[in-house]
């Protein structure tokens, strides 16, 4: 990534769970809304997804976001 910016935080385990299935929630609902919206109806399904990601970077920071609550909470444990 040409133009990065590192994020780096300390949150309690049940913080960082507590914005996890915040943000999973934010992103099933807007995944839902542009599944079915007009600009991406017509795009097969199999390329649905990543052509969401490829156009919303909101959605795609949250895939990235939840990755790396996911990971950083299965080493915490």
């Amino acid at each position: 990534m040409g133009n990065a910016v590192t994020i780096k935080t300390e949150l309690l385990s049940i913080e960082a769970e507590a914005l996890l299935t915040a943000i999973r929630a934010q992103y099933q609902v807007s995944l839902n809304d542009y599944w079915y919206a007009d600009e991406f109806r017509y795009v097969p399904k199999d390329e649905r997804h990543s052509s969401i990601l490829k156009k919303k970077p909101a959605m795609a920071a949250q895939k990235r976001l939840m990755a790396a609550l996911s990971l950083s909470l299965k080493a915490a444990k």
